[in-house]
């Protein structure tokens, strides 16, 4: 793998933007049968384009190819974070997460790839007191934790952090 660089996307990355969204979030790659893939969510290129006019939209690139993509509100909620499945463990999800630095992060949990709660947890957010939302009460509220030691990560199981190795209360 060659070496990740991250940043802020233009408009005129929104035709490679998409086209990597759709891949791993629409279904594109289950054809294909890649790794990762899955049929969660469709994103509207208009809504693409409000991104990044008018959020921060950071991508994360390989040999200027896309292999992350995260989105936060100017209300400082990170609406969007995705790795593609054939780069995902290497540490690009966290990369995103770090440099977006959001204090909310909203994010649904039913998704075929994966929930992605334990990765909040685990990077210093806990679940928030918020309904769920959405149509099918499937979106959760994540806030950044302060003061809780470890960086909040003593909100979620099992019994012992795995970033500190602290037994959690």
């Amino acid at each position: 793998m060659g070496q990740v660089k991250y940043r802020l996307a233009a408009e005129s990355d929104l035709p490679a933007i998409i086209a990597f969204v759709d891949f791993w979030l629409a279904g594109r790659g289950l054809a294909d049968q890649v790794s990762g893939s899955a049929h969660d969510y469709f994103v509207p290129a208009g809504r693409h384009l409000k991104y990044v006019t008018k959020y921060v939209t950071l991508i994360a690139l390989v040999e200027n190819c896309i292999v992350g993509w995260s989105v936060k509100t100017h209300k400082d909620v990170l609406i969007h974070l995705l790795v593609a499945g054939t780069f995902r463990h290497r540490g690009i999800g966290s990369a995103l997460l770090e440099r977006m630095d959001p204090q909310h992060i909203r994010s649904k949990m039913d998704q075929a790839a994966g929930n992605p709660a334990e990765f909040y947890a685990d990077r210093g957010y806990v679940k928030s007191s918020t309904p769920l939302q959405g149509k099918n009460q499937n979106i959760e509220m994540f806030t950044k934790a302060r003061d809780l030691g470890c960086s909040g990560c003593h909100a979620a199981a099992p019994s012992t952090c795995s970033r500190c190795a602290k037994a959690r209360p």
